[in-house]
């Protein structure tokens, strides 16, 4: 292959998918011979220049007609500007006048596309006819583009007197001969499309039927082992080998798990040869020698074939499946010595290339992408950091290409490609950013140094017939980056273009109503499927999932309401309920984070309310069902904390078990430092053996919990840094920390603990008073008693708030007025203390007191704090009073800002905190309990869980109404008829065919389109009468001046 076959291959590529990506959906491939005419306007024509029986032969020019093909196509280029677009341009106006049906073939398209595709198809031709066998592969791949269009002689002779007549007009001297030689060479190549649509549909549906009847087999087969070796193509091919004598070799293997690609991609050769240089960038990478024999397969697929199609394999289908491989085994072969070439000088390049050699591609790459393509500065509007990144990711992409394992470089691509179709990238812009991207690499691959042999060499590979050794290395490195990039930009595009789905393009628009339209024609069993999975080769998006994540909010509430919306026809119901769950299983979280404002769409769709009534509508209830996906009900799934706050029952959650951390606690609650239990004999017997367990058992238990957890906080590393010191994580929590502390509260008891400091002291067992135990350890004691009751009271609290609703929506206001009770304190205690030295500095009036309650910093500190909380007796102030009046005065002030502005301003906080919580605090107070429950969940044994899920019996279908069997997975409860009253039923129900892969008729009675058509006719009537009154305005206004102006003339003329 020379070197502009691989320029070509690349515009090629690209031209075919902008071709296909016009309506955000895959379409046909068409180009100059792809146009539909009314049958009544042609006929069938005899004449034939070239017999068709005779198309396997190539066309082989002379040197004089190739000179005068190519001369006569560069003069032409020139005389209509040397730009492709308007050569491309000129020639589709010469078809669309000769052949007018053409218009129709091409309506729709954008005609700068067409014009490129037909600039490259006749530029192809030219280039392509200097080797016959190119030329041949060239025309064969430009009809199978056009299997699916029926081509005519009427066609072909249209088309070469349309293009020679356009030759003619614009070209004022042709070399002599140049009419002969197109006519000649587009002759050959309608011919040959004639041929192939004729010959090779045939074989394409014969491969077709014959795959699709042994991938039926397998899949028959999949549960037996045996039969399985025997029905597949992969076992019966390994059969084949052990027969003929040969190894299984690697290559073969690979190419097993992936022939059922290649077989479906035979009809488009663009896609066939992806996959083929996908494939060998993966033999090359595995295989030690220099080349592979690919003909050691061609026998072993046609004895597999025979063995799995013996009733129907015959000489037609044993040459359709030999011209198969034939295809695919030379593309793989021209694939593979193109990979083995290129391979050793990528790595070349990228080693050499250093911190200027990337600045410069960094900076010359926009630079020359946004003078070819000025529209694409909207595209690229990051920072420049960002485009460096971008710039650094596409060099990275190249060299991968090379040394990354397929199935790797096809996911990450496959990724990436998924995330432009949500980002709505026109796939037109990676043709000239792949041009851009190989003009920089071959400025920075000629600024690097070479060497000075200037011996002739040849390298075929890269079409280099004769050139000196020093420019091998540049012209392979370029050549390499050009294939590897091209083949990215060319995955990357079919990516795109078979991911861009209508959903996607209205999820891009954020319509409603595009959404609708693009849904319309959905069959019924799909219709979920289209709206939460697009699948890319290996890899998928979720269409809702990247709608909440690029915020086009209205086509999520679109896609949620009618995913979640029951359907039914006589045969069966349609809810999505477990789709949405298994294709994007952290839909929960996903809104929570994302769009918040759609959890109670979601939410409501998971509930289905009758519009009816059992009983009476006064007494009775109405049945509504909630629905669990069947994906979420194993115990492990329930791991997501945010899904478990989106997805709470209204019913009470009650824990199974207590934590074993409380019930030292609650021993030392229940026996305290009480006189009468110290001094009965039977009583402190029983209080000596409760203090030993609870020191012995309780505390043990505390120790070895946290212990446990440190080492392995410790372990993991799973620290956070406070006030520069490392604090385990699980500490953070409420009821951890508190047990820690507890855990330190009753080490600290046992230090000062009166029955060891006694033990011993006396005749009895244990005594609670004795020398040994200091007034001083009778303090710590107590202080240490004090904590621990209180640490056991906050660790009951949030016991009680995990098992009672009412319970945590009082916890959730009292925590939440936390921090106002600690500010409000905090401004009083400031106001204490500067009061405080303010009266201390007034000396003289302290000396005018007689009493001492003022005399130093402490004591007025005292005084006011007792003053400030209402345990000061005011007798006291009439005294101050009458001895120090401006004392008074400054007491009286202090009185004022805490009693009257600070504590009014907390009660006014506690207030607007109720009043803000008051709504939710029950929405509230269950986010606040669903860790407990998350943790209550863990501790249950999967058996209890196992029988739980058995109780609900979900596996059952919910009836709908009497007779009515419904869906399974809900579980059905009454409320009261006018908690939520229903005036219709929720569940859409359709007549007729019940098909599942017919569409949903059309509904006559949409609420929405109803609304959208009364607001038109109320706007028109508005419009109307407005009109109407200005009308009537200006009449009156008319009248009136006439009026008065004949008024006038009659009175002047009285005059």
């Amino acid at each position: 292959m020379d070197q502009t076959n691989e320029e070509t291959n690349q515009e090629e590529g690209v031209a075919e998918c902008d071709a296909a990506s016009d309506a955000g959906m895959s379409q046909p491939e068409t180009d100059v011979l792809s146009f539909e005419e009314k049958e009544g306007q042609e006929g069938k024509i005899e004449k034939e220049k070239i017999d068709m029986e005779n198309m396997k032969e190539v066309l082989e020019l002379s040197q004089t007609e190739l000179v005068v093909l190519s001369k006569s196509w560069d003069m032409l280029m020139t005389a209509l500007g040397g730009e492709r677009e308007t050569v491309g341009d000129a020639i589709f106006g010469a078809l669309s006048n000769r052949l007018t049906a053409i218009q129709e073939a091409f309506k729709g398209r954008p005609r700068a596309i067409i014009s490129l595709n037909l600039f490259n198809g006749f530029r192809l031709l030219c280039e392509k006819a200097v080797d016959p066998q190119d030329l041949k592969i060239q025309v064969e791949t430009l009809a199978f583009k056009h299997l699916g269009n029926e081509i005519t002689q009427q066609r072909v002779d249209g088309v070469t007197e349309a293009f020679l007549e356009l030759m003619q007009q614009n070209v004022a001297e042709l070399p002599p001969g140049a009419v002969n030689v197109w006519q000649k060479m587009l002759t050959y190549t309608g011919s040959c499309c004639r041929y192939i649509s004729a010959t090779y549909t045939d074989r394409l549906k014969i491969i077709q039927e014959d795959w699709a009847v042994i991938q039926s087999a397998q899949h028959e087969t999949e549960s037996n082992e045996e039969e399985k070796v025997t029905r597949s193509f992969g076992g019966m091919c390994a059969f084949s080998n052990e027969v003929i004598g040969q190894p299984t070799e690697g290559w073969m293997e690979d190419l097993l798990l992936v022939f059922s690609v290649l077989v479906e991609r035979i009809g488009n050769p663009s896609h066939l040869m992806e996959e083929c240089e996908l494939l060998a960038i993966n033999f090359v990478a595995k295989s030690k020698s220099k080349s592979i024999d690919f003909d050691k397969f061609k026998p072993v697929m046609l004895a597999a074939l025979r063995s799995l199609l013996p009733k129907t394999w015959s000489t037609t289908h044993e040459t359709a499946w030999e011209w198969l491989w034939a295809t695919i085994s030379r593309n793989l072969s021209d694939s593979s010595s193109k990979v083995r070439a290129f391979k050793v000088y990528n790595a070349q390049l990228f080693g050499a290339l250093k911190e200027e050699h990337l600045n410069t591609f960094r900076n010359d790459l926009y630079t020359d992408f946004f003078a070819k393509c000025a529209i694409s500065q909207d595209i690229f509007k990051q920072s420049q950091t960002r485009l460096h990144y971008i710039a650094d990711r596409v060099l990275q992409s190249s060299y991968d290409m090379f040394h990354k394992p397929k199935q790797e470089m096809v996911d990450e691509l496959s990724a990436l490609g998924l995330r432009h179709v949500g980002y709505g990238v026109p796939i037109e812009l990676f043709a000239p950013f792949t041009d851009s991207c190989v003009q920089v690499i071959k400025t920075v691959a000629a600024s690097m140094p070479k060497s000075e042999s200037t011996k002739i060499v040849a390298c075929a590979v890269a079409g280099m017939t004769q050139a000196e050794e020093r420019d091998v290395p540049e012209h392979m490195m370029v050549e390499g980056f050009r294939w590897s990039i091209g083949l990215v930009a060319r995955l990357l595009m079919r990516i795109i273009t078979e991911g861009s789905t209508a959903v996607m393009q209205a999820i891009y628009q954020d319509s409603a109503k595009l959404l609708q339209a693009a849904l319309k024609e959905a069959p019924r069993e799909y219709r979920n499927f289209l709206q939460l999975r697009v699948r890319v080769g290996s890899q998928s998006i979720s269409p809702l999932y990247w709608a909440l994540r690029s915020g086009a909010h209205t086509a999520a509430r679109t896609m949620l309401e009618d995913v979640l919306t029951i359907r039914a026809d006589r045969d069966r119901y349609y809810y999505g309920v477990n789709d949405i769950f298994k294709f994007q299983p952290d839909i929960a979280a996903d809104l929570l984070q994302e769009a918040p404002k759609l959890v109670n769409v979601f939410l409501d769709g998971l509930i289905w309310r009758s519009h009816k009534t059992k009983d009476s509508p006064a007494s009775g209830g109405v049945l509504h069902g909630t629905f669990a996906p069947r994906s979420r009900r194993r115990k492990d799934d329930l791991t997501s904390l945010r899904e478990l706050r989106a997805l709470s029952k209204p019913q009470d959650h009650r824990p199974s078990h207590l934590d074993l951390r409380l019930r030292p606690g609650v021993e030392q609650a229940c026996f305290l430092n009480q006189p009468t239990v110290m001094r009965d004999p039977v009583w402190s017997k029983a209080l000596v053996g409760v203090r030993v367990l609870v020191y012995t058992m309780g505390f043990a238990k505390l120790l070895y919990s946290h212990v446990r957890e440190l080492y392995r906080s410790s372990t993991r590393q799973d620290w956070k840094i406070i006030w520069r010191v490392r604090v385990p994580t699980y500490l953070l929590k409420g009821p951890e920390m508190l047990s820690f502390m507890l855990m330190l509260n009753m080490a600290s008891m046992m230090v000062v603990e009166p029955m060891i400091h006694c033990f011993g002291t006396s005749e009895n067992f244990a005594e609670f008073q004795c020398e040994n135990w200091t007034d001083d350890m009778s303090l710590a004691y107590e202080v240490f008693l004090v904590i621990g009751i209180f640490l056991y009271v906050f660790l009951i609290f949030g016991i009680g708030s995990s098992i009672s609703i009412e319970i945590s929506e009082y916890r959730v206001l009292c925590m939440s007025a936390v921090k106002q009770v600690a500010l409000c304190l905090g401004v009083v205690t400031l106001a204490i203390f500067t009061f405080g030295f303010v009266i201390t500095a007034m000396t003289r009036e302290i000396g005018n007191l007689s009493s001492n309650e003022f005399m130093d910093v402490g004591s007025a500190i005292s005084n006011l704090a007792r003053l400030a909380i209402g345990m000061m007796d005011t007798g006291e102030l009439r005294n101050i009073a009458e001895e120090s009046p401006f004392l008074l005065i400054v007491i009286s002030m202090f009185m004022l800002l805490v009693c009257s502005f600070f504590f009014n301003i907390l009660v006014s906080q506690f207030c607007g905190v109720y009043s803000s919580l008051a709504e939710d605090s029950e929405g509230h107070a269950r986010l606040s309990r669903g860790e407990v429950i998350l943790d209550t969940l863990k501790a249950v044994q999967m058996k209890q869980w196992k029988s739980f899920v058995d109780l609900l019996a979900l596996d059952q279908r919910t009836d709908f109404d009497e007779g009515d069997i419904g869906l399974a997975g809900g579980v059905k409860v009454f409320e009261p008829a006018g908690a939520n009253p229903k005036t219709q039923d929720q569940i859409i129900r359709f007549g007729g065919a019940t098909d599942p892969s017919l569409p949903w008729p059309e509904r006559n009675d949409d609420n929405t389109e109803t609304t959208e058509k009364n607001l038109d006719r109320f706007c028109r009537i508005a419009h109307s009468l407005k009109k109407l009154m200005k009308g009537s305005a200006k009449g009156t206004e008319s009248d009136q001046t006439s009026s008065v102006t004949k008024n006038s003339s009659v009175s002047n003329h009285s005059d």
